[in-house]
């Protein structure tokens, strides 16, 4: 596999109420626009290590951090739509007449958003092992049981999650990033485990990390209330082209949740992967990058 390519520079939008929203850019700066919503532990660079994949395919690919992760500024007490309003204003600050959207895993909810919101910009959408609506309880069967215990405690006890993950992350600090990363590979199923025992991957996956340490739990606890909260429409309602992408394998999202999205949103495609797990995204990159520009 190629070496990673050289990390694009982090950029900031300034916004309407003096935040400020970074982002990087990828691939083909002159191809068809893709912004991407990270998963919780990611940030603007999520992406495949061979950056020739996306200019081979004519792609300009859009890493947005959201409010407290990266470059960008916090907003305490932000929902889904606030995130959507502030991608919104950096497609007008980019100049971007229409583009896809991709939501991986925590970034789901966000690209399905989007689509909803603004049907006539976004052509199409692609959410890879996204995490289903957490404001029903049945969501929280859906997803690791550790993860699972985090959304119950934030959808009812905020301030016991926030001084738990703010002690998790004390802790943390104690110990290297590639510790860290290994310990969370373990809860992957094998074929996940083997994506990140390639050095490319995991060190995409070790520099997202850091950078997510150095900005402390805040982020991750909002990132985590925010998606407890009802996700402010139903996907029956969305009308744009939809894509849904999942690994069978996948141990962190429940393969059915995606079955159960691909009922829901009208004319929407499911992909299911035999071979996969929730780390699809990246071992089939191509593939999903291909059919998220066919607008």
């Amino acid at each position: 596999m190629p070496e990673l390519a050289k990390v694009a520079t982090a950029r900031q939008a300034q916004l309407k109420d003096g935040r400020r929203l970074g982002f990087a850019e990828f691939g083909d700066r002159s191809g068809k626009p893709v912004i991407v919503f990270h998963d919780l532990w990611g940030n603007r660079a999520l992406r495949h290590p061979d950056d020739a994949i996306l200019t081979r395919l004519g792609i300009r690919l859009i890493g947005v951090d959201r409010p407290g992760y990266g470059v960008s500024t916090r907003k305490p007490a932000r929902g889904i739509m606030d995130v959507v309003d502030d991608v919104m204003l950096l497609s007008k600050a980019l100049k971007l007449e229409r583009f896809a959207v991709l939501g991986y895993s925590a970034g789901g909810p966000y690209a399905l958003a989007c689509a909803y919101r603004f049907p006539e910009i976004v052509r199409r959408c692609a959410v890879v092992s996204s995490l289903p609506p957490m404001d029903d309880p049945k969501g929280f069967g859906a997803v690791n049981p550790v993860y699972a215990r985090l959304f119950q405690l934030a959808s009812g006890m905020e301030t016991v999650c926030r001084l738990l993950v703010k002690s998790l992350f004390m802790l943390d600090a104690q110990r290297a990033s590639d510790q860290f990363l290994r310990e969370l590979a373990s809860m992957l199923p094998e074929v996940d485990r083997q994506i990140l025992s390639n050095p490319a991957f995991f060190t995409l996956r070790r520099d997202m990390l850091n950078d997510i340490r150095r900005n402390g739990s805040d982020a991750i606890v909002d990132e985590i209330v925010g998606l407890v909260q009802p996700w402010g429409f139903h996907l029956q309602s969305i009308r744009v082209p939809v894509d849904i992408w999942w690994g069978e394998s996948d141990t962190f999202v429940a393969p059915y949740v995606g079955k159960r999205m691909a009922e829901l949103i009208p004319g929407a495609t499911l992909h299911t992967e035999p071979r996969a797990g929730h780390l699809v995204l990246l071992s089939h990159w191509q593939r999903i990058m291909e059919s998220t520009v066919n607008y």
